[in-house]
């Protein structure tokens, strides 16, 4: 996560001229400004959610630069803040979410004037998907898609704003399967997850999705079938980075696989 953080900030805030100091290493002499990181411990809460952690990023300035710092800290902010980092290494996604900044500290060791910005990052358990033919998580970005252009579905390219949201679905449970001849029905739970900055904003986009999926009813898979929609909800006060505030419950068939059969080697025509 440390080398993950550290490029970013490198590639967003060349102002520091790449000096990104872990917490305690910095010397009285060094040269501002520079960025401080520590990196808080972990919290697993369960096994498909991942962990979550605390980090803090301190813009440090020569004393008589207090604007320097300001600029810096919005830096940061704008550097992590709903950003979405991938580990080239382990392949593991992280997702930064600001949630404070501290008060103007006076360091007389440093001989410098630093800022707090504290971000909370969770490990993307619940974005790992395997798509599936059909594929219920799919269709409901196709559906987004299609109902809602502004909102981003694409973790990749996302920057989640008041105006451009972002929503990722995922199955959280499968409810039941009833076989039938020809295949089976399944009846599932998905949860969507809207990013969205500010609180009224994601309830406006909340109410306009859930609204939605209520009158038309039904969402189209990739292969045409119909996904049925059983009931719908959304809860603004669920953490978006956690559970995610929209339950879907849906229907779906899926078709048995035709069974191939071994090639005729020989055609034998015989009289009576």
């Amino acid at each position: 996560m440390r080398s993950v953080i550290r490029q970013r900030l490198l590639d967003r805030i060349p102002a520091v001229n790449g000096k990104i100091l872990d917490a305690g290493t910095a010397e009285a002499g060094e040269a501002k400004p520079y960025l401080v990181l520590t990196i808080g411990s972990e919290t697993v809460e369960n096994d498909w959610a991942g962990s979550s952690c605390k980090i803090e990023v301190a813009p440090y300035a020569p004393p008589a630069e207090l604007p320097h710092v300001d600029s810096l800290a919005a830096a940061v902010i704008s550097a992590l803040d709903r950003q979405r980092l991938t580990d080239a290494i382990s392949g593991k996604s992280i997702l930064f979410r600001y949630i404070g900044t501290g008060s103007d500290t006076v360091d007389e060791k440093l001989k410098a004037v630093a800022r707090s910005v504290q971000f909370e990052v969770f490990s993307l358990g619940w974005m790992s998907h395997t798509p599936l033919d059909p594929d219920p998580v799919a269709a409901m970005a196709a559906w987004t898609r299609a109902r809602f252009p502004e909102i981003e579905t694409d973790p990749v390219a996302w920057n989640p704003s008041e105006d451009t949201p972002a929503l990722y679905w995922r199955v959280a449970a499968i409810r039941s399967i009833q076989t039938v001849s020809q295949g089976a029905w399944i009846e599932a739970t998905l949860r969507g997850h809207m990013l969205v900055p500010h609180a009224e904003a994601r309830s406006r986009w909340l109410d306009l999705t859930v609204r939605q999926l209520a009158l038309d009813g039904q969402v189209r898979m990739l292969d045409q079938s119909p996904m049925l929609i059983q009931s719908v909800s959304a809860d603004g006060t669920q953490d978006a980075c956690r559970s995610g505030q929209i339950s879907l419950d849906v229907r779906f068939g899926i078709l048995q696989t035709a069974a191939s059969s071994p090639l005729l080697d020989h055609i034998h025509i015989g009289g009576a």
